[in-house]
Order: structure tokens, then C-alpha cells, then sequence
């Protein structure tokens, strides 16, 4: 099994497929036109937001993504990482930890020193990896969220 991981931006045909994860993923707010348009203005090649896919040969298997803010109320904390989503089939495989890795060494190559993310599902993961509970955030709908910081100094 050969995965390669590689920004959005070098692979445009792929977008409609990512923007339909996204929003059967995460979208059911908005319309699958504003997902798709939000997609490709998230996909920048060498500045956040950036956005990347994972592929075996050429089927797309996972993606992740690097935003400037995925939480209101904490303006003050960036970037973030979001989007992790690896298909069903390649779960448990590497993939998570392949997009993971490759989007810490980008924020690190750009000079960030922390790297946060929202979570409210899949704990394990993340605080088996090196992210540490931060706080819990008040969300627009009235629920709460887990945020978790990456400290990028550390392997």
C-alpha cells in the first residue's frame, strides 16, 4: 500500500470529491455549492489555509486541513487543524498519522510554534498522539467542545 500525501492545491480534480466529504461530514448547515467554494479558497500552496489529501494510487483516501481560526471565540489561538476524515477502509492504517505529520511539518517549516484543534469525538486519538486537553470552548449552538493544543517543539 502506497500513500502519498499532497496539497489540494497540486491536485484540483479532487476538490469536488473533498468538498462532498466535507459536507457530508461536517456542512449539513450550509449548501454543498458554498462547501465546494469554501474548499477551494481553503487550499492555498504555501500559506494558510491549506488543505491535503491522502491517495493510494490514485484513489483518494483521507485529508486534512490547516484553517487560521475553526473557533469563534478563540480568535487568539491559531492555526488549527481540521478535517482529519480517513475513509473506513484505510482506518488504522497510517493515514492519520501520515496527514498529521505532514501538516506538522508544514505549520513548523512556517514558524508556529503550537498547533490547536476542536474535538468532540475520537479523544483517544488525539491524546494518544501528543495533543494535550486544553479547555472546554462554548460553541455557537449552545454545546461544548474539547480544545487541544500541540506543542511543534516536541516530536
Amino acid at each position: 500500500m502506497n500513500i502519498t500525501v499532497v496539497n489540494l492545491a497540486d491536485r484540483l480534480e479532487y476538490l469536488n470529491e473533498v468538498s462532498e466529504w466535507f459536507w457530508h461530514r461536517w456542512g449539513a448547515k450550509q449548501t454543498l455549492e458554498n462547501m465546494k467554494y469554501t474548499t477551494l479558497h481553503s487550499t492555498l500552496s504555501n500559506k494558510i489555509p491549506l488543505t491535503y489529501i491522502a491517495l493510494c494510487g490514485e484513489r483518494l483516501v483521507g485529508t486534512v486541513a490547516i484553517w487560521r481560526n475553526n473557533l469563534r471565540c478563540r480568535q487568539d489561538l491559531y492555526p488549527w487543524m481540521t478535517n482529519l476524515y480517513v475513509t473506513e477502509d484505510m482506518q488504522n492504517k497510517g493515514v492519520e498519522t501520515l496527514l498529521q505529520n505532514c501538516i506538522i511539518e508544514v505549520i513548523r517549516s512556517m514558524g508556529y510554534k503550537d498547533l490547536f484543534l476542536i474535538c468532540n469525538e475520537g479523544y483517544d486519538y488525539y491524546e494518544n498522539t501528543g495533543w494535550v486537553f486544553k479547555e472546554l470552548a462554548p460553541m455557537a449552538n449552545g454545546t461544548m467542545t474539547k480544545i487541544y493544543q500541540k506543542d511543534l517543539s516536541i516530536n
